[in-house]
């Protein structure tokens, strides 16, 4: 049994206030020092904090996809998938731009074995965001769980080509060059090394097979 791909690098949203405005707007008006109570909560872990200053900001505008999407991010981490789901669905009806939103809910589907769907959002993610090399990263994970492994090849390439230094992609890269029949072993060593040297933790099963 092979090492596990690696996806998930850090939450896939954290709290947002300052971005790209024409993508994904901005919080609600006024709510500068709620913002400010939910961030530090968030970076506490103190869910329940971060959760009444999301949801008080609704009660500003329940139709801030911003603020969606944040309390999103809040489920997600105090482990509510499915409150979570439904916070970031919300999110990209408001505003389908939210390529934040739609990763998380990918990576939400991901963890239900819904495939299909994780495709089809991870899609939308890159979409939005061509150069969003972590939406490639998921991506490659999904399609090669499907098998596609050319595709998955194409993913990874292509993260590491938008972020050189991610880690992450390296050693997923890694893994499929090693599945490969014959695996190609330079190839796999030479990403790994790179990912390790990037911060990524070694792996034991990895570093075994590239000695074969």
């Amino acid at each position: 049994m092979g090492a596990a791909a690696s996806g998930q690098d850090k939450p896939a949203v954290p709290p947002l206030s300052l971005a790209a405005p024409e993508i994904v707007g901005s919080l609600p008006p006024d709510t500068a020092v709620l913002a400010q109570k939910a961030a530090k909560a968030f970076g506490d872990r103190n869910w329940a904090a971060a959760r009444a200053a999301y949801q008080e900001m609704l009660q500003v505008d329940d139709k801030n996809a911003l603020a969606w999407a944040n309390l999103g991010a809040v489920e997600q981490q105090a482990g509510n998938t499915q409150a979570a789901q439904e916070c970031f669905e919300t999110s990209v009806k408001l505003n389908p731009r939210l390529g934040q939103s739609w990763n998380a809910l990918g990576l939400i589907h991901s963890g239900k074995g819904d495939l299909y769907l994780a495709i089809s959002a991870f899609s939308r993610a890159i979409h939005e965001d061509p150069a969003d090399a972590r939406a490639h990263n998921y991506l490659a994970i999904a399609v090669k769980n499907l098998g596609w492994t050319d595709a998955a090849q194409a993913a990874l390439l292509r993260a590491i080509e938008l972020n050189p230094d991610y880690g992450i992609a390296h050693f997923n890269l890694a893994l499929l060059y090693l599945d490969q029949k014959p695996p190609a072993i330079e190839l796999a060593r030479r990403h790994y090394e790179k990912a390790v040297t990037l911060g990524v933790e070694k792996d034991e099963i990895v570093e075994r097979r590239l000695k074969e």
